[in-house]
């Protein structure tokens, strides 16, 4: 038996262009002889929705969405998507096959730690069910469950067990689980633990793409009834990942570096932004340090070094080693460079400020003038041409404060902002 695992890349809200990318995996699908076609958690929405589940036709577009997948489908099809019924929503998969939508199952485990906030919308579902397919001519019964339905250790329902009880011969999850360090690791531990309870299969279908502060790396995975990893998808990247589970051919989980991973999912994180906010231009100052090196770094890859601009701002109190170094890395990015001095503006407001001043020592007050300074011009530039400022701020520094507010805190993102300046240098 072939299992195709999808980990696409869809839009929050993007209707079209998410039935459209799930059509096109589904038919490649087919086209390399898979029995089953799995999708990634509400799929068809885009992940998380949050209130824009409660925007007027959303979830009737989502509905109309899976109807015209299911009108299209062939063979079974797992897909995320929203399901409603009185006057309740539920994060939900479908199963279609033979151009039906032939049922529905609810996710029982709702999150409501850290980033997720299920609850606010969901519903749990009341119990896990086990779904019969055809495949091959025989009745395959599929345990379907979604993301937190895995994570199931601080919760009294064990689904995978119930799952297994009611006869289910393989178990399916379709997921959208965020990338954090560590987190592939802990996901396998997880799936091989189900295996060991249950004696099945378990094959883990995760979405890829970047939402907002969200990242997903996909890194899809599967095993066998004996716990050997038969298939694993790639980090930060859409695939299709056919896996057969009568091979006895095992594979080694591909373990990437824990730097490659993170600047990875940077650039993914910046690229999935700008497109999915309709942006192509990002500007941002250089001072010649590092972690505006490593911003515009990320920023090129992510982008293309002709969208990238760098600013140096620099002041009387610049060293020319500063100009000098964000001219060179400038150069080896092959981005945009411009130089606007920034003393006439700071003296300026100095200036306007003295009669208020008078008197006081001066502080923090004058301090941060060259910062705002800087900020309202990388934000004019933005204003002007459209060009989204890119802030350069470690997470090191802004839980120290050792940043200025209105000033090197101003951007549309803060590209490195959960980084700590060790993570930085490394």
């Amino acid at each position: 038996m072939k299992i195709a695992l999808c980990q696409i890349n869809p839009t929050v809200g993007a209707f079209n262009h998410n039935r459209d990318i799930i059509l096109k995996y589904y038919q490649q699908s087919i086209d390399i002889n898979a029995d089953i076609v799995v999708f990634p958690e509400l799929v068809i929405t885009g992940y998380p929705p949050q209130d824009l589940l409660w925007e007027d036709g959303f979830i009737d577009r989502n509905l109309s969405v899976l109807n015209e997948i299911a009108a299209q489908s062939s063979l079974p099809i797992i897909i995320g998507f929203v399901r409603k019924e009185n006057g309740r929503l539920f994060n939900s998969a479908a199963v279609c096959y033979d151009e039906k939508l032939q049922t529905t199952t609810d996710k029982i485990l709702l999150p409501t730690y850290d980033v997720f906030d299920e609850d606010r919308y969901f519903t749990s579902g009341e119990e896990p069910k086990v779904i019969p397919v055809p495949v091959q001519g025989k009745q395959i019964n599929l345990g379907i469950q979604i993301c937190e339905d895995l994570w199931d250790h601080d919760y009294d329902c064990k689904v995978s067990q119930i799952q297994k009880e009611k006869g289910a011969d393989i178990l399916f999850n379709i997921s959208a689980s965020p990338y954090h360090e560590g987190r592939l690791f802990r996901r396998k531990d997880l799936i091989q633990e189900k295996v060991k309870e249950t004696g099945l299969p378990f094959l883990y279908c995760n979405m890829v793409g970047a939402q907002d502060e969200l990242i997903f790396d996909g890194e899809s995975l599967a095993f066998s009834a004996k716990g050997d990893c038969l298939g694993q998808g790639e980090a930060f990247e859409e695939e299709l990942v056919l896996v057969n589970l009568d091979s006895n051919q095992s594979v080694e989980l591909n373990i990437q570096p824990r730097e490659d991973k993170m600047y990875r999912a940077l650039c993914l994180g910046v690229s999935d932004y700008f497109k999915k906010t309709g942006h192509t231009e990002a500007v941002l100052g250089l001072s010649g340090g590092i972690d505006s090196a490593l911003v515009a770094t990320i920023a090129a890859d992510a982008l293309g070094p002709n969208h990238v601009h760098g600013i140096s701002l620099p002041s009387k109190y610049s060293s020319d080693h500063s100009l000098s170094d964000a001219q060179a890395l400038a150069g080896k990015l092959g981005i945009d460079f411009r130089i606007i001095p920034i003393q006439e503006a700071v003296e300026g407001l100095e200036t306007i400020l003295h009669p208020h001043f008078l008197g006081l020592e001066p502080n923090v007050a004058e301090e941060n003038i060259q910062a705002r300074a800087r900020g309202n011009l990388l934000m004019a530039l933005s204003n002007k041409f459209g060009w989204m400022v890119l802030s350069t701020g470690n997470k090191t520094e802004l839980a120290l404060g050792y940043c200025t507010l209105y000033g090197d805190m101003s951007g549309g993102l803060a590209v490195i902002s959960d980084l700590s300046k060790i993570d930085v240098y490394a």
